[in-house]
């Protein structure tokens, strides 16, 4: 095999012969000779895939994933590293057994809310502190890359699955604190659009609202309502932002959005305002996503500043993934998604800093995560 060559699917299936990508991560990725200023991502894989292998509960079923050394399986755990390798760009149907995506499938759904074994509203507990939608949507996306369902049918759309709901539950959520309060519309509404029980009505409604309560002047939400701190319209709107992608709906002011995201940013190259070293925090993926996403609804606009911008957060990140990626690694799993996703999203923007012979994804992008339907019991 000749250096630099990209080894083709084909190729790939018989060389991993039903093993798990980590078995086979370093013979099938080519990697051109290490430069400063650049990170290989097939280095980071790597990395990542250790830290699945170091978390994995080896006693209990595959898929089972421990939030720290000592601690038990949880079900957030369980999803981040199902993302997190689909975002990685490894395909859990080919790579995985059916033995192995059955066992992770039903550990998944073994923290489905019941009573004594019969349906109660769909949801699923143990969810890190979050709410129960975020949770629907985690469960969603971890499902959906593993080829499993859900063990009963979600009523927790039923607050706003018609068109006569749709403003009352907007208008309902708490849009000063939206950062927290979109995580709702993430795994609720964005998930029920891929129902197979959505409507055309519905879209309709939910685009009309969104886009009259749109502030002309930031590009964030809500119109005429305060911000309860710096980081609330730039954290809430992005888990709105792939409803617009997704469906290709025109946004209304992409530049407004990128002025905004641009003002936000610290002179440390972050956006959240914090002592936490972590400088890949959910925070700092959001407003790459934005970027990334408003760059091509407005092609050209203040190219060189938003580069300029993703050169200097680049910088910090090679800095800190040299330095204290084991501080990273002793994390919650679901803060090595948000670095799993941050670093897909740098991918696209600086891919010669960030290089890779497979195109990573992230967590608002990846259709893939979102495929209610795949994965929906009625």
């Amino acid at each position: 095999m000749k250096p630099g060559k990209i080894v083709d699917r084909r190729t790939f299936i018989g060389l991993a012969g039903g093993a798990t990508l980590a078995t086979i991560a370093s013979p099938y990725i080519i990697k051109a000779a290490p430069r400063a200023g650049v990170l290989h991502l097939s280095d980071v894989r790597k990395d990542v895939l250790a830290f699945c292998a170091a978390r994995q509960d080896k006693e209990g079923p595959f898929g089972a994933y421990r939030k720290s050394a000592g601690q038990r399986t949880d079900l957030y755990s369980s999803l981040d590293m199902a993302l997190a390798r689909r975002i990685m760009g490894e395909d859990l149907t080919r790579t995985l057994s059916a033995a192995q995506r059955e066992q992770w499938i039903g550990h998944i759904n073994s923290f489905a809310s019941n009573d004594f074994g019969k349906a109660t509203d769909g949801s699923y507990f143990d969810t890190n502190g979050h709410s129960s939608l975020h949770a629907n949507g985690m469960v969603i996306g971890g499902l959906s890359v593993l080829g499993g369902k859900q063990k009963f049918p979600v009523k927790l759309y039923d607050a706003f699955n018609a068109v006569d709901k749709v403003v009352p539950w907007l208008e309902s959520l708490n849009w000063a604190e939206q950062w927290q309060a979109s995580h709702k519309f993430w795994g609720g509404m964005i998930c029920y659009s891929f129902s197979k029980q959505c409507t055309q009505a519905w879209f309709d409604k939910v685009f009309g609202w969104l886009d009259t309560n749109l502030d002309p002047q930031t590009g964030w939400w809500r119109k005429d309502v305060p911000h309860a701190d710096r980081h609330q319209p730039l954290g809430g709107s992005v888990h709105i932002l792939p409803l617009y992608e997704h469906y290709n709906h025109p946004f209304p002011y992409p530049e407004k959005v990128i002025d905004s995201v641009l003002k936000l940013q610290l002179p440390n190259g972050r956006w959240l305002e914090t002592t936490d070293t972590n400088i890949m925090h959910y925070l700092e993926l959001d407003a790459l996503y934005a970027l990334y996403l408003m760059k091509k609804r407005a092609p050209g606009y203040r190219a060189a500043d938003i580069q300029k911008t993703v050169d200097i957060y680049s910088k910090a990140v090679l800095t800190y993934y040299a330095e204290k990626k084991n501080d990273l690694y002793a994390m919650h799993p679901h803060m090595v998604l948000a670095a799993v996703g941050t670093f897909g999203l740098l991918q696209r923007l600086n891919p010669a800093v960030f290089i890779d012979d497979i195109a990573w994804s992230d967590i608002f992008s990846d259709r893939k995560l979102h495929l209610t339907r795949d994965v929906e019991v009625f």
